[in-house]
């Protein structure tokens, strides 16, 4: 069965320092998968050479068998990968769909949305509510 994310090889290097040397990483369809190790292990670099925020310096990167090179965090949101950070990029004001859609959200259709700017929060509510649903039912999965 072909992974539906895949790395090989994964290096980033910042001046003489390197951060991930040789990462590989396989994501199967329904997996949920836990990325730990020690401070300074590469954990964090890795997620974001997968999510487009690092271009890493060697290695390969597959979407669903396809290979791909991620220039930014748009390229890898066109493939459905996005990260969620820590609590430290969270909105501690705001509620969840709100968060969700942190710097990407929708407007409403029409001239509300397009000369207004109004945001469709009733779209993202419905969206964040289906992504915690199937979030929480793959979690139970597993447990």
């Amino acid at each position: 069965m072909t992974p539906v994310l895949e790395a090989r090889g994964l290096v980033k290097r910042y001046g003489h320092v390197t951060a991930m040397d040789g990462a590989d990483f396989e994501l199967e369809a329904g997996e949920v998968l836990a990325v730990v190790g020690d401070n300074g292990a590469g954990k964090s670099t890795l997620i974001k050479a997968l999510s487009g925020a690092v271009v890493p310096d060697a290695g390969q990167m597959f979407v669903q068998g396809r290979q791909v090179r991620f220039h930014g965090p748009l390229d890898a949101r066109r493939y459905g990968i996005e990260t969620v950070y820590q609590d430290l990029a969270l909105a501690p004001a705001q509620d969840i769909a709100t968060n969700l859609f942190l710097g990407r959200e929708r407007r409403r259709k029409g001239p509300l949305g397009t000369v207004f700017r109004a945001l469709d929060s009733r779209g993202m509510r419905a969206d964040a509510r289906r992504v915690l649903d199937e979030a929480s039912a793959r979690i139970a999965a597993v447990a």
